[in-house]
C-alpha cells in the first residue's frame, strides 16, 4: 500500500488540572501544593486572599483550596466570593472544623467540601481527585464501543483493532493507553503526561515505554496509516491518516 504524504503535526501540551493554593502559613502552604502534585494536579500558590482575587482575574483555575485559621480567617462572605470569582470547586481546611455551625455557614456559601486542619494527606488527595472528576468525560473515545477512524474499527468491548491487513487484540492497559492518544490523534505528548492520564498518578514512565513498544508491535500492521511514533524533544504521538487509495493503471 501507498503511503500518503503526511501532514505536519503540531504538539498539544496537555495541561493537567490547575489549582490554586491559599494558605498564609508558608509550612501548611508547601505542604498542600505538594499534595495537590501528588493528586495528579499542577499549583500556584499565594498567601492572601487579595493576591487569589489577582489571580483569579481573568485567569482559569480547575480548584481552589483554602486555608483557614484564627491568624488567617476566612468568613462565608469572602467564601461566597472566592467561589463566585473561581465558577470552580472550592475546598476549605478550616480549623475548629468540630463547630458545626461554622462548617455549615461555609457550605452555604459555597464551599463544596470542608476538611479539618490540621489534615491527613491521603484525605486531601482523595477530596481534590473527588472534586476534580468531571461530570463528563473530555471526549467520547473513552466510553465509546465502537470507533470508526483512518481505515479502521476499534471494538471497546472486544478491546480489538481491525483494518484489512490483519485483526489485533489489545489487554486492558494497552486499550487505556490507546484510547488515550485516539483521544487527540496527530498531537505530541511528553510520557509523563499520557501515563498519568491514562493510567493514574501509580504509573511510572517506565511502564509506560514498555507498553509504548508492545503496542507499536501490535499496530505494525497497519503503520502505512496508523504508527504511534516517538520524536526526540517532542515526545509521543498516533498518527492516523486515511489509508492511500491506489489508482487502477
Amino acid at each position: 500500500m501507498a503511503k500518503s504524504k503526511r501532514k505536519p503535526r503540531s504538539r498539544l501540551r496537555v495541561s493537567l488540572p490547575r489549582v490554586l493554593v491559599v494558605e498564609a502559613n508558608p509550612g501548611y502552604r508547601s505542604v498542600i501544593s505538594h499534595v495537590v502534585e501528588m493528586a495528579g494536579g499542577q499549583f500556584e500558590s499565594v498567601a492572601e486572599l487579595d493576591q487569589a482575587r489577582r489571580q483569579l482575574d481573568g485567569r482559569k483555575f480547575d480548584m481552589l483550596i483554602v486555608g483557614m485559621s484564627a491568624e488567617f480567617p476566612v468568613t462565608p462572605e469572602e467564601v461566597g466570593r472566592l467561589r463566585t470569582a473561581a465558577q470552580a470547586p472550592l475546598l476549605l481546611l478550616m480549623e475548629g472544623y468540630d463547630n458545626a455551625a461554622d462548617t455549615l455557614e461555609v457550605y452555604e456559601a459555597g464551599a463544596d467540601q470542608v476538611l479539618p486542619k490540621p489534615f491527613v494527606p491521603d484525605a486531601l488527595i482523595g477530596a481534590i481527585k473527588s472534586e476534580l472528576r468531571r461530570p463528563g468525560p473530555v471526549s467520547v473515545v473513552p466510553i465509546a464501543t465502537r470507533i470508526e477512524l483512518a481505515g479502521l474499527v476499534f471494538d471497546a468491548g472486544q478491546r480489538r483493532v481491525t483494518g484489512k491487513e490483519a485483526s489485533v487484540n489489545l489487554t486492558k492497559r494497552e486499550w487505556q493507553l490507546l484510547t488515550h492518544f485516539l483521544a487527540s490523534p496527530n498531537q505530541f505528548f511528553a510520557a509523563e503526561e499520557v501515563a498519568l492520564l491514562a493510567w493514574g498518578p501509580d504509573a511510572s514512565v517506565e511502564q509506560f515505554r514498555s507498553y509504548v513498544t508492545r503496542l507499536r508491535q501490535k499496530l505494525s500492521p497497519f503503520s502505512a496509516y496508523c504508527e504511534l511514533v516517538t520524536e526526540k524533544g517532542r515526545g509521543y504521538c498516533l498518527v492516523l491518516e486515511q489509508p492511500a487509495i491506489r489508482e487502477e493503471a
